[in-house]
């Protein structure tokens, strides 16, 4: 008997919910909103790498444009404004983050462990609940659909006498048409169909009395069914309720526009933005690049011996773009830079004009000569002497050329000469090679400078200078000055 209703369950013959069976769509549901679970928490999950994403490029973008534009010519209040976009980048960055943050540390594992407290998965497979709602449909439903099978039954055999005695019937009056008709024939036909109408009245009545069984039964059946289903109906309400507490939520940390750190990052962009001065800008420029600039316009001086007062006027014009220089060392093409190191021995060339010269400073090469013949009468030891950066390099590099070789500096008044003058060559610095990392990218301004990126990892082969500059060499062997501030000793 448990075969044939086992079968009856699932022999569905219409979409309604009360046809046998048909509550597996209330079960499953259990399974689905487990499912569902596991979906909003991956929808969450992957929103939560979008946040982070975007707030990690608007990080990078602001910080290079950053760079760029303090490396830049733009300047004044424009300069400001321009960076206060960058600004802008990194504080909605930072908002987003905390989106993400909110997104996985706060929603994600809310659902999380109401998903865990909601449904218990069994040794066996599935889910508890599932199987709860299972068994309490099919305890609902089996003595109805005992009682249905039974009545089935009742109907089938009903359907089949009425088609015997149909058949009898017309057997019996094809038999009367018969012109060779055998009355003893004739006569067993209608004792068949007398049998049959019999056979008929008694089905007819076992399925009346099955169909009103199961009419009695069909009230406790829907409203037991109704107990099982509102049991699952308020099980589903929580879960909806959940979801829509906790998508509340969500968009609560999605939506930047409620957010007061929000509004005031546009607050301040915008007052930033418009607080640019046209004039004030103008009027900065003028007084530091342009005619509002002091000059030491040309005076008459008395001679002294003191060379730190017989700096030529060019020297004098460009203060700010020079490095104070107190000696260069002639000591062979290896010697690394070192414009910042003090020495009594300069072999700077007195006939060749130093690179980034004044062409508008013709009395340049006088004052030059002025300053040997002055050196030479009074042994006075050089402390300053300013020259670019760019001069330097090119005394540097143009120390190994034959034109700078030893056997041609008898003329120079500072170089050794054996007579006891105080102005001897220092003795060459120790070459070094220490191995750095880049903290920071840089761009080479000038041809002799390096370019490199934040990690790279090359050779130290000058010590720092006075100015902040070291000279290295790169892993394709390219060697040059870069900032000593933008890189790091690797132990």
């Amino acid at each position: 008997m448990s075969g044939s209703y086992d079968d009856s369950m699932t022999d569905v013959s219409s979409d309604s919910f009360w046809e046998v069976g048909n509550y597996k769509r209330a079960v499953k549901r259990v399974d689905d909103g487990n499912r569902l679970c596991n979906d909003l928490m991956s929808c969450l999950h992957e929103r939560a790498r979008i946040e982070k994403s975007y707030a990690q490029q608007l990080t990078e973008w602001g910080k290079r444009w950053r760079q760029l534009i303090e490396k830049g010519p733009q300047y004044g209040s424009l300069e400001q404004a321009w960076s206060a976009l960058c600004t802008e980048a990194e504080k909605v960055s930072e908002l987003h983050m905390d989106v993400k943050s909110a997104l996985m540390g706060e929603d994600y594992e809310k659902l999380k462990n109401w998903q865990r407290d909601s449904y218990h998965k069994q040794m066996i497979g599935g889910f508890k609940e599932t199987k709860e709602a299972d068994d309490g449909f099919r305890k609902a439903q089996k003595p109805w659909a005992k009682k249905l099978k039974e009545m089935e039954t009742m109907k089938k055999s009903y359907h089949s006498a009425c088609k015997e005695e149909k058949l009898a019937a017309s057997r019996e009056t094809n038999s009367k048409l018969e012109s060779n008709n055998n009355p003893e024939v004739q006569k067993k036909l209608q004792e068949k169909v007398e049998k049959c109408q019999q056979e008929v009245q008694k089905t007819k009545e076992r399925y009346d009395k099955s169909l009103e069984e199961l009419d009695k039964l069909t009230p406790q059946y829907m409203e037991n069914m109704e107990q099982v289903f509102e049991q699952w109906q308020q099980f589903e309400d929580k879960r909806i309720r959940f979801f829509r507490e906790l998508l509340l939520e969500v968009k609560q940390h999605l939506d930047l526009s409620s957010n007061p750190r929000f509004q005031t990052i546009y607050h301040t962009l915008e007052d930033t933005v418009s607080a640019t001065d046209a004039e004030e800008d103008l009027k900065w420029f003028r007084s530091n690049h342009g005619p509002g600039m002091p000059m030491n316009w040309p005076q008459f001086e008395d001679w002294s011996i003191d060379l730190n007062r017989t700096l030529s006027r060019r020297e004098k014009k460009k203060p700010s773009e020079g490095v104070t220089l107190t000696g260069i060392s002639q000591t062979g093409s290896d010697q690394p830079v070192q414009p910042a190191k003090t020495s009594s021995s300069l072999a700077v060339p007195t006939n060749t004009a130093p690179v980034g010269s004044n062409p508008f400073d013709e009395d340049d090469e006088d004052d030059g000569e002025e300053e040997m013949e002055m050196a030479l009468e009074q042994p006075t030891t050089v402390n300053h002497i300013s020259v670019k950066k760019e001069e330097i390099k090119t005394a540097s590099s143009t120390e190994k050329t034959p034109d700078w070789s030893d056997e041609d500096t008898g003329g120079n008044p500072f170089s050794s000469n054996g007579d006891g003058n105080p102005f001897e060559d220092e003795p060459a610095s120790p070459v070094i090679s220490v191995p750095v990392k880049a903290l920071y990218d840089y761009e080479g301004q000038e041809q002799d400078e390096l370019t490199f990126k934040a990690g790279d990892e090359f050779t130290k082969i000058g010590e720092e200078d006075d100015q902040g500059w070291c000279k290295g060499r790169l892993k394709d062997g390219k060697t040059g000055l870069y900032p000593a501030n933008y890189v790091e000793d690797i132990q």
